[in-house]
């Protein structure tokens, strides 16, 4: 492969803007002085790796600089007490990440990956073609969750985002968008809200104002009333493959099972007797959903007390979280090893895969599953998964 295949035009002789692609997909807006085609925190491919091996290996070590241990929930921040990556392992890393970029920036990549997407949307609309109302599934007050889908931008060459402006109460109305937009992924929200085709960002967050003001919303309260949230566990973390996932997940409903049973009157586990559902995700994970907990039916006069001496007027949410903080501490206690993105059931803003709906990467479906589907194999429990579409 050439190098200036890799390299926008002109860029020997004239500014030119950086060529990688950041998190969500969109091009990096930084430019780049006449000479060079990556911005100084996208230099990593294989020519900038020969070039200066150390600044790539510097730039690697910025961003994973340690070893995590799958439990730590610290790996944004960098701050656990985890095990730092040796000077030969970050070289041995960054290689393969110059590698990787060099092949992101080939325009023989990106016709393969405009290539894969379109066949993988032909399928995802064929198949929402034929199938019927009846094998969708709907969450609880589902007039109240916001649906997103992520749809394959052809034109963009990158995913991107829809909230549709229509609720989504009745199943029809969720057939006709996924026969018309083909999304690769489908998600809801775990919290129900009072406006929930504009929720917006938490106006407590650290860049909150900004974006509120960036929208152009001023009624914070219209954005920003959660009516309640469900129990939601997201157990897909770390796991190399759906095995891996079946077998925490079983240990998790064990789990839940036996604190029910050994804290009879305990405020955070009163309420979560009721049906389970488990879902496979289509890809490695698995959740597990109790739909009929809620955290605002909870004790009343408990939550009355919460509010009064909580120092920050944080209503539904703020209660939900304090709730999810105590279960999940209760939790970890009962099984250390317990290996969740334990966001997902905190945070009231998480959303999640909708059951009934294909998985963009693997093209398996969503699925409630049942006990059948599950083995006991050697003291580990193993999925029988559907093959995709």
């Amino acid at each position: 492969m050439a190098l200036h295949q890799m390299k926008p035009n002109n860029w020997k002789i004239k500014e030119t803007r950086c060529s990688a692609t950041v998190s969500s997909g969109k091009r990096c807006k930084l430019t780049v002085e006449a000479g060079d085609y990556l911005c100084e925190h996208h230099a990593m491919d294989l020519p900038h790796f020969v070039q200066n091996p150390n600044y790539v290996a510097g730039l690697m070590k910025a961003r994973f600089p340690k070893r995590h241990h799958p439990a730590c929930d610290r790996k944004g921040q960098n701050d656990c007490s985890c095990h730092t990556f040796s000077n030969g392992a970050l070289a041995v890393m960054s290689l393969r990440e110059s590698f990787t970029k060099s092949q992101q920036l080939s325009p023989l990549y990106r016709r393969k990956r405009r290539l894969e997407h379109r066949l993988k949307v032909k399928k995802i609309r064929a198949y929402y073609n034929s199938i019927t109302e009846a094998e969708l599934w709907m969450p609880k007050d589902s007039g109240f969750r916001q649906f997103r889908f992520f749809l394959w931008d052809d034109k963009k060459e990158r995913m991107v985002v829809r909230v549709v402006k229509d609720n989504f109460r009745h199943k029809r109305t969720l057939l006709k968008w996924l026969r018309k937009l083909a999304p690769l992924h489908v998600y809801y929200t775990t919290s129900a809200w009072l406006n929930p085709e504009g929720i917006g960002p938490d106006p407590k967050g650290k860049h909150g104002r900004s974006k509120m003001k960036k929208k152009g919303w001023t009624l914070n309260r219209y954005h920003d009333t959660m009516l309640y949230q469900g129990l939601y566990f997201d157990v897909d973390y770390d796991n190399a493959d759906y095995n891996e996932g079946a077998h925490m997940l079983m240990k998790l409903s064990e789990n839940l099972d036996e604190a029910i049973a050994n804290t009879e009157g305990n405020l955070y586990f009163d309420h979560l007797k009721g049906d389970e559902l488990r879902v496979f995700s289509g890809g490695k994970g698995f959740h597990l959903v109790r739909e009929n907990w809620s955290s605002t039916e909870m004790n009343k006069e408990a939550q009355k007390e919460y509010q009064e001496v909580s120092a920050s007027e944080g209503g539904n949410q703020a209660w939900s979280k304090e709730v999810k903080n105590e279960l999940i501490s209760e939790l970890k206690e009962l099984d250390c090893e317990l290996l969740l993105d334990w966001e997902v059931t905190i945070d009231p803003r998480r959303i999640i895969r909708l059951p009934g709906t294909v998985h963009g990467k693997t093209l398996r479906v969503c699925t409630i599953t049942s006990p059948d589907d599950f083995k006991l194999v050697n003291g580990r429990w193993t999925y029988n998964a559907s093959p995709p579409i």
